[in-house]
């Protein structure tokens, strides 16, 4: 079995109000001692530790992860893995965060990068810390999987000491960058002894640019078991809740509050179509994320900002009562969301994947996707829903409009979508994974940097 280290920025959990004691005497307890944090890695991440501890993944890996408030130095979960925290100054943290935020913007322009020298030493010291909090179990672990852009210097400073792969979740496109700029992150990525990038075009583009490490595609994954189906009395509830008809259309969009979402390009073309559709209603689910919590504090909140920036285009169409901002859902309002959905809207012109669109499909929802989102390149139009050009509001309004149009051939598509979200499960994607994991670790064996892999020697 392999040895397996997850590394995140983001930690795996978010204490409740009284969280137990940490240390790995006593286990933290899924919804007594914590929740789940909300975003794509950590939901694969934890996906992946169900399908393969105790099969071919060791049991009780570790995770390791930025510290965040009310977080311990080490917490053994009920889950199986034990989480180890990352301390890091706060004075660092507003330049960090600037420097990875711009890092983010820029793969999801793209536009270029600047490297103020200030917010690059941050990053560089985090990359720093969480490496060295890796070395630090050289020898207990035959791979180290480190998600993923935050942590791009991870690699070469980890070295030849052990393998370890990246996992690079947001989109690989390196166009409007200067030659140095591309080169900074090209030469980053080859100090991992390989990188995994979530579709067919990353990984195109890498090779594109000349990239010259070793890069696999595997898709991101959902675990369709942890979908369940509402049940009716929580239907009720949810539609009392946000006052919705049950005969009337219901557009949903799920994702956090920050600008690069584009939310507001939504809100322009649900303008539009309210005008043919007035019984239509839209759901904008989502709040803040890991970074807005614990990386802006002593700084306005950026996700509350952005919420209040949709709240004004709302009131300025006269919208109201029409679009509803649900911020953070439970895991279970979350699926009586899809449940109650119409078709399903996902506005980011960019993005690295867009997972939520997979779980409108297991929910045999239509999808509307800039044909920016990876995802995509999953989508044929007419037949699992909708692609148009990224930002246009005028193509996104259309692609809707047919949809409420087309109620059946809307069903259909919804059907179709579920067959093809079959493809982005983590029973699919984790004999991949293994794959992947262990040629790294082999590619080690058979250098002889590692005379002895430990128990099970990574098989």
């Amino acid at each position: 079995m392999i040895r397996l280290c997850i590394s995140s920025q983001t930690p795996p959990l978010v204490p409740t109000a009284h969280p137990g004691r940490g240390g790995t005497n006593r286990s933290w307890r899924l919804g007594a001692d914590y929740t789940p944090n909300v975003g794509g890695v950590v939901p694969m991440m934890r996906g992946l530790i169900r399908q393969a501890a105790g099969r071919w993944v060791a049991p009780n890996p570790r995770w390791v992860a930025l510290g965040a408030t009310r977080l311990p130095a080490v917490v053994r979960t009920d889950e199986g893995y034990t989480l180890e925290t990352v301390p890091f100054p706060e004075a660092a943290r507003p330049a960090y965060r600037r420097f990875k935020d711009a890092i983010w913007n820029s793969f999801h322009g793209p536009s270029g990068l600047r490297f103020p020298a200030e917010d690059y030493r941050a990053f560089v010291s985090y990359n720093y810390r969480m490496a060295d909090a890796l070395l630090r179990h050289v020898g207990e672990y035959d791979l180290f999987y480190v998600n993923d852009f935050q942590q791009i210097l991870v690699g070469g400073l980890v070295g030849s000491a052990a393998p370890a792969l990246l996992r690079w979740h947001i989109p690989v496109d390196f166009k409007g960058y200067p030659e140095p700029v591309r080169r900074f992150f090209l030469k980053a990525m080859e100090g991992f002894d390989g990188i995994v990038v979530s579709t067919r075009s990353g990984l195109e583009e890498l090779i594109r640019r000349g990239f010259q490490g070793r890069a696999f595609q595997v898709y991101p994954y959902v675990d369709p078991a942890r979908l369940a189906r509402p049940t009716p009395e929580q239907l009720v509830a949810f539609r009392a809740r946000f006052g919705l008809e049950e005969s009337a259309p219901v557009l949903l969009s799920v994702g956090r509050m920050d600008p690069v979402k584009r939310q507001d390009l939504l809100i322009e073309a649900f303008a539009r179509v309210h005008r043919r559709f007035p019984r239509t209603k839209l759901l904008l689910a989502g709040g803040g994320s890991f970074s807005t919590r614990e990386l802006a504090r002593g700084s306005s909140d950026p996700a509350a900002h952005w919420a209040q920036t949709l709240a004004r285009r709302i009131a300025a169409h006269r919208l109201g009562r029409s679009v509803i901002l649900t911020g953070n859902l439970s895991d279970v309002e979350l699926q009586a969301a899809y449940h109650c959905a119409t078709a399903f809207v996902h506005p980011a012109p960019w993005e690295g994947f867009g997972l939520v669109v997979v779980e409108a499909w297991l929910h045999r929802r239509p999808v509307v996707v800039s044909r920016g989102a990876g995802v995509a390149e999953l989508v044929e139009d007419s037949v699992n829903g909708y692609t148009y050009p990224p930002g246009s509001v005028d193509r996104m309004a259309r692609a809707i409009e047919r949809l409420l149009q087309n109620p059946r051939d809307a069903e259909t598509m919804g059907t179709i979508g579920e067959l093809v979200a079959r493809r982005c499960t983590v029973q699919r994607a984790a004999p991949r994974l293994r794959e992947i994991f262990d040629r790294a670790i082999r590619l080690y064996e058979w250098s002889g940097l590692r005379s002895d892999p430990g128990p099970g020697g990574g098989r």
